[in-house]
């Protein structure tokens, strides 16, 4: 079973995504090979090489075709190793390593999810990027997904690809691990409607012990302030803390004062 599907590069973010990267999306919907329940158990798959180069390379393209979606497939070469310290790659190998094997033993994950917190610029992005390649292959289906982009893709019409907001919906809560980047990013207040599609996402990933990953600029508590008590119950819950803080890795130019400021971080 070999699976190859390319794609000409997005145009402009994820508003061009839907013309660029339609027929890659499409494809893997009218395969069926975009759906976690079409995929059978590890312990049911055939014990030929090739079917396991196949289901491998179904879960990479998964995961890139949602890095592009999000405009963000420059950051798909980067692995745990290319990280530095400060951006704990052991500590996320480890927390990955822990999932697939509670996917495995078909158990809940001691630690369901996990917190990258820190300011901007730091490599949150980068680093949990990273660690959703490292789940890839281990085994997860996994994801990338802005916060943003998912409420975006839930509006009338709003969907990328074609797709229905129902369909947005599942693929973001029934795979193995979802990266969720930017939480609450750009965000002051929030309205219901907000509130619900967000708290029901990790709702649902939390009952059915699916993993996330996420990233964010925000505290605690600002982010509760922002998306209320349940969203954050269920995000933060027992989760795992990754603190990424330092200078700003994309190294902007200043003008108009001298006087710095620093992001807030999680507390």
């Amino acid at each position: 079973m070999t699976v190859t599907i390319d794609a000409p590069t997005a145009r402009g973010g994820p508003a061009a995504v839907g013309s660029d990267l339609g027929w890659i999306m499409r494809g893997l919907r009218e395969r069926n090979l975009d759906n976690p329940a079409n995929l059978p158990p590890e312990d049911e798959k055939s014990s030929h090489p090739s079917m396991d180069e196949g289901y491998a390379e179904v879960r990479r393209q998964a995961w890139l075709n949602s890095l592009r979606l999000a405009d963000h497939v420059d950051y798909a070469e980067w692995t745990l190793d290319r990280l530095d310290d400060d951006q704990h790659p052991e500590r996320l190998r480890n927390w990955v390593t822990a999932a697939s094997l509670a996917k495995v033993r078909k158990v809940r994950p001691k630690a369901l999810n996990g917190i990258a917190y820190g300011n901007t610029g730091s490599g949150k992005t980068t680093a949990i990027v990273a660690a959703g390649r490292y789940a890839v292959e281990r085994g997860l289906r996994a994801r990338y997904l802005k916060h943003t982009h998912y409420l975006q893709w839930l509006r009338p019409n709003g969907a990328p690809a074609g797709y229905t907001d129902k369909e947005i919906v599942r693929l973001f809560t029934d795979c193995d691990l979802l990266v969720l980047d930017e939480v609450c990013g750009e965000m002051d207040n929030a309205s219901d409607w907000v509130r619900e599609k967000s708290a029901d996402l990790v709702d649902a990933r939390y009952a059915a012990g699916r993993p996330t990953l996420c990233s964010t600029n925000l505290t605690s508590q600002r982010i509760g302030q922002i998306m209320g008590s349940r969203f954050v119950s269920r995000l933060a819950g027992g989760a795992s803390l990754f603190e990424i803080v330092g200078d700003d890795r994309r190294n902007p130019v200043s003008w108009g004062d001298e006087s710095g400021s620093s992001g807030p971080t999680w507390g």
